[in-house]
This record gives C-alpha cells, sequence and structure tokens, in this order.
C-alpha cells in the first residue's frame, strides 16, 4: 500500500469511496460538504491510500486554530474493502503524522456511533454524543486522543 497526498485527479476515486459508504457512515446531505472540502481544502494536508493504481481509501488532518486542536479528517475507505486493515494502517500513518507536525495538541474526529469503537482501539475515547448531529439515524460522536508528549 502507498500512502501519497491528494491531487484533483483522485477526485472521482475519493467521490466513490465516500458513496460507497452511503447512508450507512454519511448522511447524504454530507456529501456535498465532502465535494467542497475536495475542491477547496484537501491539497494541503489530504491523502489517498492505493495500491496498483487503485485507490482504496482516502482521510485528512487538520489543524483548527480556534481551539487550538488538531485531529482526523474526512477519513474512508471503500465498503469494499472494509475490515481488511486498511482503515487500522491508513488512521496509524494519520495519527503518526499528527505526532509529528503537531506534538503539543489534543487530537480529535468526530465520527459516528458505527466507528467510534474503531477510534477508541487506536486511543480516541468520546467526550461527546449528539444524537443525529450527522443527519437521522448517525450520531455524533466527539472523540479526543490525549497527546502523551503534551
Amino acid at each position: 500500500m502507498l500512502i501519497i497526498k491528494y491531487t484533483p485527479v483522485f477526485r472521482a476515486d475519493c467521490i466513490e469511496i465516500f458513496k460507497s459508504n452511503l447512508p450507512k457512515f454519511f448522511a447524504p446531505d454530507e456529501l456535498q460538504l465532502f465535494e467542497t472540502f475536495l475542491d477547496h481544502d484537501a491539497e494541503d494536508n489530504y491523502y489517498v491510500i492505493q495500491e496498483d493504481g487503485h485507490v482504496y481509501g482516502c482521510g485528512g488532518i487538520f489543524l483548527d486554530e480556534k481551539t487550538d486542536e488538531a485531529g482526523l479528517s474526512w477519513g474512508m475507505v471503500h465498503a469494499w474493502h472494509h475490515l481488511k486493515g486498511i482503515g487500522k494502517l491508513f488512521t496509524q500513518y494519520r495519527i503518526d503524522l499528527l505526532k509529528k507536525l503537531y506534538p503539543a495538541k489534543i487530537y480529535k474526529i468526530d465520527t459516528s456511533q458505527h466507528t467510534a469503537a474503531f477510534y477508541e482501539k487506536n486511543g480516541f475515547h468520546t467526550v461527546d454524543i449528539i444524537p443525529d448531529g450527522f443527519g437521522k439515524g448517525i450520531d455524533k460522536y466527539i472523540m479526543k486522543m490525549e497527546n502523551r508528549l503534551m
């Protein structure tokens, strides 16, 4: 598996990955938000994971200067490739990148009830739950990871 920086050449692949995760992991209304993100905010800290020319996942990191937190953003693996270890590998890559770039920050992710346990296994803990926070039937779990270097 190769992890490389996102460029617009991967836009269609990322949108297909997003759509493969509807409606369980993302609300349909989020597609437009994701497309806007790809068009305006993805090139600095967004990545794809690929092998043999096929894109299996995409995801990024962010720094929120207002809250002084960094975190994981828009991470996903194509539904056909869930439970194969790709998400674990890609999430660890992004956590390692956060630790390298933002070593003194608290890390955050907003995710759903469907993936909260996955992120707990990766060191995050739930600090708040907003029922239907992403859409009907998709609760928003706000999770944080205390950086051990702090």
